[in-house]
């Protein structure tokens, strides 16, 4: 550690990241504030760095590498199940390994089939048939040439299940080959339904971590019983991660991240949880603050994790910034705001391919949480929903509040692997909210509810406004019950299937003012408006609708100041803005959208 030159009351000090574990202490010795830390280099962290009010008026500053990983670069020729690999022992016993990181590149373990899904061939009783959508099952019967019971390590084998909007992970406690009979080591976390397919078939799935596909490229397969980790690829150096966070801070006030990069965490949920209910919320993030007034997190890399990015925690959680960091390739998805935290701002963020290993999560998450600003952020490729905020399936009051969805640039949301998603997803009563200015495209669920923005379970006190919605499976607005919301000049184009307006349940507790929008429809088979769509709960003024085949009478709900338009589209399917402008709509502004 070197002691640098003190700058209009600033300390700074050098510190090789290798040393890190010194810094709890150095920090409690070292009384100047505000005081920065400059780590280099990389660590290789053997537990979590946990702070606490020692943190306070400190900066961490880069371009240092956190890592919960083991370096492994000791690999030899080798055999497994008769194949040349490359072999590596590892030097700790992981209570779960899905991934291995060989330079930028996640390898991830044998999987079964290598596109698409299986489906179970049939519940394993009439009771589990007949069960509620929300019941945990741990058997079903598996069709043939889906499961093996002569798979090597078969208690390693993990069945991946998507359905409804979560994912259920299981692992094969025993099976019955004549009865095609497998029975889990834990329960599910719904019905191991197809949605809630009426017609009853059985849930899809994947496999996992199977030794006997071991041919794969850009895999690895560990072997417990060894200890050894084999891969085809011709690698000469890999990190296994270990730990499942990096850093926690309690209770610091005007703490920060500047600069570093947090990378190679794996997660394990513990042996009875196969995942969550919605949206990987409890998944642990790799940096947790908790309690911390005024923290600021700029300019980092999370990348490379098997959980989270960043949790903001805890009830005295005020005025946290997140902003210009970079999160790519994670495990669930970037940052969560717990409930009861409040001031937020998360802005100015690319956050990129995230589930990979738990696909529910979300690029951002936020509970019971109020004035927030979540704005100018780029999220792609993720396999839920894009934003989500709120934490109650009703009207009841919460901490949600005055939040603000703005200028983000949402796109490939569900690339068909889960259903019931938003690009931008709301739940609950927040009074004073804004959606606005947001563009959101490519939102594909694999059943149903691939919506583009999406008011679910008593949204209530939103307005959203100049938002531009393009290429959803299901409607680009969809609102399952709620009050009070106000919907206005925003452009829904190109909705492939049910219609490009979605209202669920009539359990309407105010109304939905649905003005100055244009609502486009790209296949004459989609209406404007699903059946739902009623003109009691409906107010729809000055709305602009174009189909290729425009119905005669105007949708549910529409007064005659609505018109059927002969909107002329550019190269995108879009309105140009002279066609927005002649429709009395007023042009968005897409040019302000994403990272500044």
């Amino acid at each position: 550690m070197t002691m640098g030159a003190m700058s209009r009351g600033r300390t700074t000090l050098d510190l090789p990241a290798a040393e890190i574990a010194r810094l709890p202490e150095l920090l409690k010795s070292t009384k100047e504030r505000p005081l920065t830390v400059r780590l280099s280099g990389t660590a290789y962290l053997t537990e979590p760095l946990v702070l606490g009010e020692e943190a306070s008026r400190v900066t961490l500053t880069g371009p240092a590498i956190l890592s919960g990983g083991v370096l492994l670069d000791k690999w030899t020729d080798g055999k497994f199940n008769g194949r040349e690999a490359k072999v590596v022992k590892l030097p700790f016993t992981p209570v779960t390994l899905r991934q291995l990181f060989v330079g930028d590149v996640r390898f991830g373990r044998p999987e079964f089939p290598g596109t698409g899904f299986f489906r179970f061939a049939d519940y394993a009783s009439d009771e589990d048939r007949k069960a509620a959508w929300n019941t945990a099952q741990d058997q079903m019967i598996y069709a043939e040439d889906t499961l093996n019971p002569e798979w090597r390590n078969i208690e390693d084998v993990e069945v991946v299940v998507h359905h409804y909007w979560v994912t259920s992970r299981m692992k094969i406690k025993s099976m019955d080959p004549a009865r095609r009979y497998v029975k889990f080591d834990r329960r599910s976390i719904w019905k191991l339904n197809d949605d809630y397919d009426s017609a009853g078939r059985a849930a899809v799935f994947t496999v996992e971590n199977v030794a006997e596909l071991f041919w794969q490229p850009q895999t690895f397969y560990y072997d417990r019983p060894s200890g050894a980790i084999y891969t085809t690829d011709k690698v000469k150096s890999a990190v296994a991660p270990r730990l499942s966070e990096l850093l926690r801070v309690s209770g610091a006030q005007d703490f920060k991240l500047d600069g570093l990069t947090f990378s190679h965490t794996e997660v394990d949920l513990g042996p009875d949880k196969s995942g969550d209910i919605q949206a990987g919320f409890s998944v642990p993030a790799a940096v947790t603050l908790t309690n911390c007034t005024a923290p600021q997190v700029t300019k980092c890399r999370f990348t490379q994790l098997g959980g989270w990015g960043l949790d903001i925690a805890g009830d005295a959680a005020r005025s946290a910034l997140i902003s210009k960091n970079e999160f790519r390739d994670l495990g669930a998805g970037s940052v969560k705001l717990e409930n009861n935290t409040m001031g937020s701002t998360v802005a100015d963020n690319v956050i990129e391919s995230g589930g990979r290993i738990f696909a529910s999560a979300c690029g951002i998450w936020g509970g019971q949480t109020g004035e927030n600003r979540i704005e100018h952020n780029r999220i792609r490729d993720f396999y839920y929903t894009g934003i989500s905020l709120g934490w109650d399936w009703g009207f009841a009051d919460t901490p949600a509040r005055k939040n603000l969805i703005a200028y983000n640039d949402v796109s490939d949301i569900g690339q068909g692997m889960l259903s019931d998603m938003g690009g931008i997803y709301v739940l609950g009563k927040q009074p004073f909210s804004i959606i606005l200015n947001n563009r959101i495209r490519n939102v594909d669920a694999r059943g149903y509810g691939g919506w583009g923005i999406y008011l679910d379970e008593g949204s209530t006190g939103w307005t959203v406004q100049d938002n531009q919605v393009v290429n959803t499976k299901t409607g680009g607005f969809h609102i399952h019950y709620g009050g009070d919301n106000l919907i206005r000049n925003n452009v829904f184009v190109g909705a492939r299937t049910d219609a490009q307006l979605i209202r669920t349940r009539d359990n309407q507790q105010g109304p939905i003012r649905f003005e100055r929008n244009v609502v486009v429809s790209l296949d004459p088979a989609v209406p404007i408006v699903g059946p739902n769509w009623l003109k009691r709960d409906v107010v729809m003024t000055e709305n602009a609708f174009w189909s290729p085949a425009p119905a005669r009478d105007l949708p549910f709900g529409a007064d005659a100041t609505n018109q059927w338009v002969d909107a002329k589209l550019n190269g995108q399917d879009l309105p140009t803005n002279a066609q927005l402008w002649k429709m009395g709509i007023k042009p968005l502004r897409m040019d302000r959208i994403g990272p500044r």
